[in-house]
């Protein structure tokens, strides 16, 4: 290896080049960055929540990496079971995804509102000692946080587009007139 090459194998981290991922997540011109990169190559190579070329430094805040992940399983739970005890039928599971997908939206690049939020949940020690964030009332709160009017919208008419799909189906199927 000569010395213009870098030196791949040998570990580059210290204090001084280290970066704190919470950085990344909330740092629009990063974010900025990180879409423009997937608009040139016409596909996802992650951005926010995804971490793009950060997941390296993410690594390396292991108990970080672990809270977003608690905190993503934990709201996408919550928001199963808030659907589910709302009784929407067959609907229910295009509801669920559809709202897993905005909320995947809102932590990719969140608002201001909402990064204050996060970042008070994942400083909460107190809530990352099991699989799940069991403290429902904090989640339903942040649920509140990341999913505005609109989004609910969208999830009430998927479902509703969902459950006409199907009983038109079924109207073709059991050939009855309609």
């Amino acid at each position: 290896m000569n010395q213009e090459e870098p030196n791949y194998i040998q570990s580059t981290f210290n204090q001084e080049n280290a970066v704190n991922p919470m950085d990344l997540l909330f740092d629009e011109k990063w974010l900025r960055k990180a879409v423009e990169a997937e608009d040139q190559v016409g596909g996802n190579i992650g951005a926010g929540l995804d971490w793009g070329s950060g997941f390296g430094d993410l690594m390396l805040n292991f108990e970080l990496l672990g809270r977003l992940t608690t905190l993503r399983i934990s709201l996408n739970r919550e928001v199963r079971l808030l659907l589910n005890n709302w009784n929407l039928g067959t609907a229910t599971k295009i509801a669920v995804k559809t709202a897993r997908d905005r909320l995947l939206q809102r932590l990719r690049l969140p608002t201001p509102e909402v990064r204050e939020h996060l970042l008070v949940v994942l400083g909460t020690d107190e809530l990352y000692g099991e699989e799940f964030i069991s403290n429902r009332e904090i989640l339903r709160e942040l649920l509140a946080v990341l999913l505005k009017q609109e989004d609910w919208e969208t999830i009430a008419a998927v479902a509703a587009d969902s459950l006409k799909e199907r009983i038109m189906y079924q109207v073709s199927v059991e050939k009855i007139s309609a």
